[in-house]
């Protein structure tokens, strides 16, 4: 009864978090497809220390859109310059959560996305395969 358990522990945990990266690659998808376009400029850069020993960057970005508000938002890119200019593509509704940075050297957080799909949906169909032979063995000792 406890791997039972276990196991579908694991199957809800990987169908979370497969849920959260589609749902994070539509946001981008719909702001890149349906979104609004501005141009916006790489604000900073900065580097952090972390636990594996290596410096991961993180790049902030800046716009302004339609109405004039300023938005700033982070998004993890390729190799980025300060004072970079990029095409931001966001939805007017919410600017500050749907803003994404489009072009050809900033095509990482789609692909990001779509890696993050393909891993998490990969455990997620070992969990279910798991869990369905471990039932379907306890089911048949019966």
């Amino acid at each position: 009864m406890t791997t039972l358990i276990v196991l579908l522990l694991f199957v809800a945990g990987t169908a979370w978090v497969l849920y959260k990266c589609v749902h994070e690659f539509l946001t981008a998808l719909r702001s890149v497809f349906f979104g609004e376009r501005a141009e916006g400029r790489c604000v900073r850069s900065y580097g952090t220390q972390g636990s594996d020993g290596f410096t991961h960057m993180h790049y902030v970005y800046g716009f302004t859109t339609a109405d004039g508000c300023a938005v700033e938002f982070e998004e993890p890119t390729m190799v980025m310059r300060e004072g970079k200019k990029v095409t931001v593509r966001y939805r007017a509704k919410d600017p500050e959560r749907t803003a994404t940075v489009m072009g050809l050297r900033t095509l990482s957080p789609l692909l990001g996305g779509l890696f993050g799909i393909l891993v998490t949906s990969s455990f997620f169909l070992v969990s279910l395969v798991v869990l369905w032979l471990y039932v379907s063995e306890v089911w048949l000792k019966r």
